[in-house]
């Protein structure tokens, strides 16, 4: 164990509390929100390191559904994640501001957990049963994390069509969550082990999505130009390396069929 202050780690203080200069009835707070989260994070990633056991080969598909309330469970941390993160959360401070004009930091916390408040239960009921996940397993090359990762949750979000997210879970796990506007229902999960290659490309693009923080376990990540920039920033979709791992991993049946119509 080392110790660190919480400013080390991201922490925002009172961003889950909707707070008003003078006492008021409005005042209140999220972060009740995210107790179950929290507590089942640790079971959760028991349970996806599980799949590194059964993996015997390169490339797992499990062959039946796999507890769907461990996969709820996990879309729930996932989407905790997400809107805890100060990427969306910039976001959110962005989409105000482009109608309030600039804020003052007590008044964007406000908004932003109102706005969490609002949308958090709804993101939460329409993730179930939503996409499918491929789990990246590595050994070797760590996978890193930071205040921002590869996901096209944004302000307005509320249902998950199209859904897209890269997240790593631990430096030995990351989680890739999809929901094509096609795909087949089974299996739910698979999992690969990841080469250097793949992990080069998630923990590009947690600096890419990441403006002031990277965590890393012992194999310091090497500072891309896009981290550099101290921007939340998003890949270009003419060129997103980690769109064309997901549709690799995940694909999207109705660009088959598509295909197969126009004669392709």
């Amino acid at each position: 164990m080392v110790p660190s202050k919480p400013q080390k780690l991201g922490k925002i203080s009172d961003g889950h509390n909707i707070l008003f200069e003078n006492e008021s009835p409005w005042q209140s707070t999220i972060e009740h929100f995210f107790d179950e989260p929290d507590q089942n994070m640790s079971k959760i990633v028991g349970w996806l390191s599980s799949f590194k056991k059964e993996n015997t080969t390169d490339f797992l598909y499990l062959s039946q559904e796999r507890e769907d309330e461990n996969l709820d469970t996990l879309r729930e941390c996932i989407i905790s994640l997400a809107v805890r993160s100060p990427k969306y959360r910039n976001a959110q401070n962005s989409f105000v501001e482009s109608f309030r004009g600039k804020l003052e930091k007590t008044e964007s916390k406000r908004l932003i957990a109102a706005n969490i408040n609002q949308k958090y239960k709804t993101l939460i009921n329409n993730s179930k049963g939503t996409g499918k996940f491929a789990i990246l397993f590595s050994e070797k090359d760590e996978f890193i994390y930071g205040d921002g990762f590869y996901t096209n949750i944004n302000a307005a979000t509320e249902h998950l069509n199209g859904l897209k997210i890269v997240i790593p879970m631990t430096p030995f796990i990351t989680v890739v969550w999809s929901s094509p506007t096609a795909y087949q229902s089974y299996p739910r999960l698979i999992s690969i082990e990841a080469n250097s290659d793949i992990v080069e490309i998630v923990n590009n693009s947690v600096q890419v999505y990441s403006k002031e923080y990277l965590f890393y376990r012992s194999q310091q990540p090497r500072l891309i130009e896009h981290f550099k920039l101290g921007e939340h920033r998003v890949y270009d979709h003419r060129t997103d390396p980690v769109a064309r791992l997901i549709d690799s991993l995940i694909p999207d049946e109705s660009r088959k069929s598509f295909g197969l119509f126009c004669g392709a």
